[in-house]
């Protein structure tokens, strides 16, 4: 068989999973979602599902891994434009319009109990590119004061970002890069002093 055309069948499959769980994410608790739930929803059979995941925290890993992967592949894409403007809104921007296109996706990931690697990887991913856009704007020396600064800032975009999606998301996308760009920048002139 053609490998190409195998590939494309391993993806289709792949994301037929992934979609089902989405779906079935939306109606009840993680840990009640069973396999066969996710093959019903998906109109496949359980051995196609071992086929490529061992179990559903495989599955909600690899759902995990696409959206953290999507979004660090669009903060590099912005990033130097991010630095050019001395702003974190070309980077927070892109972000927040994926969430918007995969609103159902990201609230049952933000919202899921059982997502502690995605609530690690979304830390991860706000700290260091945080870190790299605010460092190379000020110029400070790593100390454990600007660790301080970097765990306050990551958890609170974080937290901007729930409230956001808990609400209906009322604020425009652009208003809400704003908030987000305003807090960070206006907090890392107190913590570190003027621009370099």
């Amino acid at each position: 068989m053609d490998k190409t055309l195998t590939d494309r069948r391993i993806r289709r499959t792949q994301k037929l999973l992934k979609e089902s769980l989405i779906e079935l994410m939306s109606e009840k608790d993680f840990k009640d979602i069973t396999i066969k739930d996710i093959t019903e929803h998906a109109d496949l059979n359980r051995g196609t599902f071992y086929l490529h995941y061992a179990d559903t925290y495989e599955l909600l890993k690899a759902v995990e891994d696409g959206v953290t992967g999507d979004l660090q592949s669009m903060i590099d894409s912005h990033l130097e434009q991010a630095h050019a403007e001395q702003s974190l809104i070309p980077v927070l921007l892109p972000v927040i319009r994926y969430i918007v296109k995969n609103e159902k996706l990201c609230r049952n990931l933000f919202e899921n109990d059982y997502a502690s690697d995605f609530h690690t990887a979304i830390h991860s991913l706000i700290y260091q590119n945080g870190y790299r856009i605010i460092e190379q704007r000020f110029r400070f020396s790593p100390t454990a004061f600007s660790d301080y600064f970097f765990e306050f800032v990551t958890y609170g975009l974080i937290g901007v970002l729930r409230k956001w999606i808990n609400g209906g998301m009322r604020e425009s996308e652009d208003e809400l890069a704003r908030i987000g760009n305003d807090a960070v920048m206006s907090l890392a002139r107190t913590f570190f002093g003027a621009p370099a």
